[in-house]
């Protein structure tokens, strides 16, 4: 996709008819999981008759007083169905998934980028999905954002991502990158031959730091962990003591300064500095800036995967980034206008540094944005 190509986006969106629920008909929702009963319940409080789940494989026979059919039943029972998508993750491909009530005989589903222009309101927070409006609002600062990126691919990506979320290009549902998430042939050459010290935050149960440590030629001889959830952090724990490498575990959340805030727990990997998610329960955690946990140490790569609050990290670090030069590899799909944001505040904390984005998982999930530092 050529520049004059993504600045055809505004038009062809605008001119795309969006397929909306009819609040009038009944509609089934595909999948029965945790995205899928919270559309459910969002369209119950707006008036729209939502009739079941429908699954492939159904686990149970009800959700939430609904019945949950599979496609040969719902088939008989209702050939016509109006259908919403009720899986928003990066489990499954979008441009995969779409094949499975086609081969069932159904129309296309009302996709969770249409649907949040209707029921936004009540699901809340839902990492990248926005109203197509604001994203075609910052069209302008996505294009600019691209004149700085260091190559191709990361053009590519970017201007698809836009394509994608606005419905216009369902191939990148299963696009990803060649190049393996945070540790790969952006980050690791720089790293070669030296003693690094690592800071993980949203460290999660310790995965990727054990994917460092798997890294042949890096030695990771410090490591600090972030962590605010208390299960995570549990299981981080464990993973640290079993690795036997020097690693502190920090039972809090990067910020831009030290507080208490309101945190949801019981999501998994996908806890947040956010609320408003069903299922999940809020409580208060600490939060400090890397500034001040890390006032003097020498840190070589910085990894910030949490759940929308890059932002407010990236400035906690300022000094931290400035004083060391770190390679960073920084999550770029939790909050829709992180495209234009987060890119834009990098590119003011860090001069002299090659920006990359790349693609790491389905459905414009698992979009990291590498910064690397130009040799002195």
């Amino acid at each position: 996709m050529s520049q004059t190509d993504f600045f055809r986006l505004r038009a062809q969106a605008s001119a795309q008819p969006m397929l909306h629920i009819d609040p009038k008909r009944s509609t089934w929702i595909f999948g029965a999981g945790a995205f899928g009963q919270s559309l459910a319940r969002a369209m119950l409080a707006q008036g729209c008759a939502v009739a079941g789940f429908v699954e492939t494989t159904p686990q149970s026979a009800a959700r939430q007083g609904l019945p949950v059919l599979n496609w040969a039943s719902l088939a008989q029972q209702d050939g016509q169905a109006q259908l919403a998508m009720g899986i928003f993750n990066r489990g499954i491909a979008y441009d995969r998934l779409l094949g499975i009530p086609a081969s069932a005989g159904f129309a296309a589903p009302c996709m969770p980028w249409t649907l949040y222009e209707q029921f936004g309101q009540a699901l809340g927070w839902r990492f990248w999905l926005s109203p197509r409006q604001f994203l075609l609002d910052g069209i302008d600062r996505i294009a600019s954002v691209a004149q700085k990126l260091a190559d191709a691919e990361s053009v590519q990506v970017l201007f698809r991502i836009c394509a994608f979320r606005l419905g216009l290009d369902m191939g990148f549902a299963s696009f990803l990158s060649l190049e393996k998430q945070y540790f790969n042939a952006l980050t690791l050459p720089p790293l070669q031959g030296k003693a690094i010290t690592y800071v993980d935050c949203g460290a999660y149960i310790g995965d990727t730091h054990g994917e460092l440590l798997d890294q042949p030629g890096i030695s990771c001889a410090q490591a600090f962990l972030l962590e605010p959830d208390p299960d995570n952090y549990a299981q981080l724990v464990r993973h640290a003591a079993r690795s036997g490498a020097s690693a502190v575990c920090l039972p809090l959340a990067a910020a831009d300064s030290h507080g208490t805030l309101a945190f949801t727990t019981g999501q998994g990997e996908a806890c947040a500095l956010q609320q408003g998610m069903e299922g999940s329960a809020t409580e208060s955690i600490t939060v400090a800036a890397l500034d001040q946990i890390l006032p003097n140490t020498s840190v070589h790569l910085l990894k910030l995967d949490i759940e929308g609050a890059e932002a407010q990290a990236l400035r906690g670090a300022r000094h931290l980034i400035q004083r060391n030069r770190p390679i960073l590899a920084v999550s770029l799909y939790h909050n829709p206008q992180d495209l234009w944001e987060l890119p834009e505040l990098l590119f003011t904390l860090c001069p002299d540094y090659r920006f990359h984005i790349r693609q790491h998982g389905f459905n414009s999930f698992d979009t990291v944005l590498y910064a690397v530092p130009e040799p002195l």
